[in-house]
């Protein structure tokens, strides 16, 4: 009998408005440009849906449950949700639809035509709020921001209406409707995969609610939530033998398929099990932050691996050798990339769970600004390492002399330089002292220099010193390895001093591999050694500093 009546009320509603039917479009926006438009926009799509959700019961289509899922969005729109964290806007949005119409449907009776803003009276200046009568729920204008000057369902009212749903609900309705209680039927709603005949059979103690949901919707998504944190600790360990075998690429890409596949979990359980199960009240705001943590942490994760993914592959490529210069600096990108693409996603997360985004940037950088200060030095070497990279003083490989060391660059990174000594030893040094020093790169000469000087000693004559020095400009000359340009390579007596005459050959190895000019240094110089031999006995032995002292008072 009682589906008879329903019956025949949602026919009255149909036959009542048969224009408003026929011209309704779900695009048109909701009126809220007073508070009589915003009332009388909540009442039509109030009876609307109560039809639409009669004729959803009746039959479960998935095309029906979306059309009814699209009339309660709009009716959202009338709702003033901004102090509401985003996670949790769309449950809260919904609920308090089913409180906010079975509150009205208890109202005393009051004449539509006192709203302001109603038809057929000249109204003058809207006021800037409208309180349903007995109640203290509000309609306000809202003053700031993208919906500024629209009239809509204050949020504190929004917050209280579970407080006065509680207070009403036990009273009879006065206005007529299809159920005694539609907060009722939004608990008890499933989706079109769930068949009512499924729910009547679930004993009659996990039908009971606990924080407005029913035991047995909750029992299901825990149950849901277990199955996915099984699966993601299997298809971890999996993913982590897989990449045991593989690649320092292939390992990242294992690695980041821990984070695409828990983000494609919890969007399977989204769309199959919490939107078909349709959790409602605290327990669904809660699910709804705590599946906005996951996803997002997941893809903060996943954007922090693929970042240095991407870089790797482009390293593995035969451009660019492992330990190179450009490689170092691409894993350097990589670095920064992470943290900034995986903080963002974490701000927007923050953000969307009611923490926000403004305040945490706010606060990261005054707390940055505070770390900096804290790790001045650790920033300087950072800085240091990226003007490294750009300057490219040297490389990985390369052979430098820096301050007082030298040795065989091995790493360069975002804090330290680690350089292997002459004698085996490495050595880590700042980026920031070697910023400053001035470094001479052996590896990027394009020559090597041959610098020697002679003493002979002050008693050769002449005539024997004029021919050594061109024996050995004749020798100098001749060798092949020496560049040959103007003034090099050239046999000069430099000096007279009192203990030695100075003969100074120079010339320059074309050979920029120092192990070749050590053996073309060795033959040259041997081939000298020759020719004073020939000349005799005329190199000087140095003497002591305590025997050049009273030479030079003498002088």
């Amino acid at each position: 009998m009682l589906k008879i009546v329903r019956l025949l009320f949602l026919l009255l509603v149909i036959v009542a408005q048969p224009a408003a039917a026929q011209t309704d479009n779900p695009l048109d926006p909701m009126d809220t440009s007073s508070p009589s438009a915003t009332y009388q926009s909540f009442v039509d799509a109030a009876k609307r849906i109560e039809a639409q959700y009669m004729d959803y019961i009746a039959d479960k289509t998935i095309a029906k449950a979306l059309a009814l899922r699209h009339s309660i969005d709009r009716v959202r729109r009338l709702m003033d949700l901004s102090t509401l964290p985003p996670a949790t806007r769309l449950k809260v949005g919904n609920a308090a639809f089913g409180y906010l119409l079975d509150i009205i449907a208890r109202l005393p009776p009051f004449n539509p035509a006192d709203i302001p803003g109603a038809s057929g009276r000249d109204w003058g200046k809207l006021p800037p709020k409208w309180d349903i009568p007995g109640t203290e729920i509000r309609i306000a204008r809202v003053e700031t921001g993208p919906r500024a000057g629209e009239y809509l369902f204050t949020a504190e009212s929004i917050e209280n209406l579970p407080d006065y749903y509680s207070i009403i609900i036990h009273r009879p309705r006065v206005q007529p409707g299809l159920y005694n209680s539609f907060h009722q039927e939004q608990i008890n709603f499933t989706g079109p995969f769930i068949p009512d005949r499924w729910v009547r059979q679930i004993p009659k103690p996990l039908q009971q609610t606990f924080l407005d949901t029913p035991i047995w919707k909750e029992i299901v998504i825990v149950a849901a939530i277990l199955l996915v944190l099984v699966l993601m600790i299997a298809w971890t360990r999996f993913s982590h033998r897989m990449a045991k075998d593989a690649g320092h690429v292939g390992r990242l890409a294992w690695h980041l398929a821990v984070p695409l596949m828990l983000l494609f979990l919890y969007t399977l359980y989204q769309k199959m099990v919490a939107i078909q199960v349709n959790l409602f009240g605290d327990f669904a705001a809660g699910e709804s932050i705590l599946s906005a943590v996951v996803s997002y942490a997941a893809a903060a994760w996943a954007a922090w691996i693929a970042c240095f993914l991407v870089v790797e592959a482009v390293i593995a490529s035969p451009n660019i050798p492992d330990n190179s210069y450009d490689a170092h600096l691409l894993r350097l990108a990589a670095r920064l990339a992470a943290v900034l693409s995986s903080g963002t996603i974490l701000i927007y997360g923050a953000n969307d769970i009611g923490i926000p985004a403004l305040g945490l940037v706010a606060g990261l950088g005054v707390g940055g600004f505070a770390l900096a200060l804290a790790s001045q030095s650790t920033i300087e070497n950072l800085f240091g390492g990226l003007s490294i990279f750009a300057d490219r003083p040297f490389r990985v490989g390369d052979t430098i002399h820096y301050g007082g060391g030298s040795g065989s660059v091995e790493t360069i990174g975002p804090r330290s330089s680690r350089i292997r000594a002459p004698d085996g030893s490495l050595i880590t040094v700042p980026n920031s002292d070697l910023a400053k020093m001035h470094i001479t790169n052996s590896s990027m000469r394009n020559k090597c220099l041959f610098l020697h000087t002679l003493n002979l000693r002050c008693d050769v004559p002449p005539d024997i010193v004029r021919t050594l020095l061109h024996d050995l400009q004749t020798l100098v000359d001749g060798e092949h390895a020496l560049e040959k340009s103007t003034g090099t390579p050239r046999v000069t007596l430099t000096g007279l001093g009192p203990a030695a005459l100075q003969v100074e050959i120079r010339g320059y190895v074309m050979t920029s591999d120092y192990s070749a000019f050590l053996k073309i240094q060795q033959a040259l110089i041997l081939a000298i050694l020759e020719r004073i031999e020939a000349a005799g006995d005329i190199l000087a032995i140095p003497a002591p500093p305590s025997l050049l002292a009273p030479l030079a008072k003498a002088r």
